[in-house]
């Protein structure tokens, strides 16, 4: 699922955002500050073109921060919903195959957000560290998400134990 809002049909059984590390924010905020200071330059200057080229690349910054600022990770009864701003995948929990708690980290992935691994995964990652790798049926590549509580929640979409392989 593409977009959309947190499943309301069902209980939600477990929710948990997970948010970027304070310095990904000074990062971001500082290239957008950059960028913004650069433009208000070529305004100052009358370069058109310049200001014109930084102005979209600020506020397409901007926009690419109101969406990935976190992560959503949402069990209900019936479903498994998680994703970034309007960038969300929803599965049934009786298409998950297995879950197993994964460690994330930086040099399989080469980034944050949402990245192919080198292991042939998805990640909707926030960090390095803690996360879990779901198997679903029908999908090409198994997901792993950046959630704090890897062996509750497999554990929970199992009712089995804490990894498990149906």
């Amino acid at each position: 699922m593409v977009g959309g809002t947190e499943p309301d049909s069902d209980e939600v059984v477990y929710k948990e955002t997970i948010y970027y590390g304070v310095w990904l924010w000074v990062l971001v905020l500082g290239l957008a500050g950059l960028y913004i200071a650069i433009t208000i330059g070529a305004v100052t200057k009358h370069m058109s073109g310049l200001y014109i080229i930084f102005g979209v690349i600020a506020i397409i910054l901007f926009a690419l921060l109101l969406n990935f600022w976190r992560l959503v990770f949402i069990v209900t009864e019936t479903r498994v919903t998680f994703g970034f701003g309007l960038i969300r995948k929803s599965f049934n929990r009786d298409d998950i195959i297995s879950c197993e708690p994964y460690q994330l980290k930086f040099s399989n992935y080469l980034g944050y957000g949402i990245r192919l691994g080198l292991d042939k995964t998805v990640a909707y990652n926030t960090r390095n560290g803690d996360g879990i790798k779901l198997v679903v049926e029908g999908a090409k590549r198994p997901y792993v998400i950046s959630i704090n509580n890897s062996g509750y929640v497999c554990k929970l979409l199992s009712k089995q134990g804490i990894a498990f392989t149906r």
